[in-house]
């Protein structure tokens, strides 16, 4: 039973990485998006000896957003397929910095609209694509074994989450695994 379920999540990754026309989409680095499925599968793959450092040191910063910070096509199709990574087993370091590049994405995303900004087809997109998975980041907010993933999913969850109840909620049941700054947090 083990291996299939191991199946089952790797497929899905697969699949949701294999759905985009990254030869099409518009990378961060200025380039086509064509050789993001090797630097995100090279992400998940992380071993448990990776650096253990902040998160956002992957190479993909420039590629998954712009080099300040600005969303591209392949902001979306990448948090498609990481919330299919997050199905995964992945190692502690891939996790964290999955879960970090999500937030970072989202940070961009929603930065627009908490300014009272018009809000780009790109943000939409990426909320979206979070907010479908959302109980992935409420898994890793209960469950994860990392405490940086578990700051960082919850951090994801307040930028995207609309039942704030729920939110103050869950961030209650867990304070004991929530930096003090995010078990203060006014939600």
């Amino acid at each position: 039973m083990g291996m299939k379920e191991k199946s089952t999540a790797l497929n899905m990754f697969a699949i949701e990485l294999q759905k985009f026309d990254w030869r099409q989409m518009e990378c961060g680095c200025g380039e086509s998006a064509m050789h993001l499925p090797v630097k995100i599968a090279e992400l998940v793959a992380l071993d448990q000896d990776h650096a253990h450092g902040e998160a956002f040191t992957t190479s993909l910063h420039g590629h998954v957003l712009t080099g300040a910070d600005g969303l591209v096509a392949a902001s979306s199709a990448f948090l498609a397929v990481a919330m299919a990574a997050l199905t995964e087993p992945l190692s502690e370091p891939a996790r964290r910095e999955t879960l970090g590049t999500i937030l970072r994405i989202l940070g961009s995303a929603t930065s627009t609209e908490a300014t009272g900004g018009p809000v780009s087809a790109f943000a939409t997109e990426c909320v979206d694509a979070v907010r479908q998975g959302q109980w992935l980041l409420y898994a890793e907010v209960m469950n994860g074994t990392s405490p940086a993933g578990v700051a960082y999913a919850f951090e994801s969850l307040m930028l995207i989450e609309q039942d704030r109840k729920r939110l103050r909620a869950v961030q209650a049941a867990v304070e004991d695994r929530l930096p003090w700054d995010l078990k203060t947090e006014e939600i």
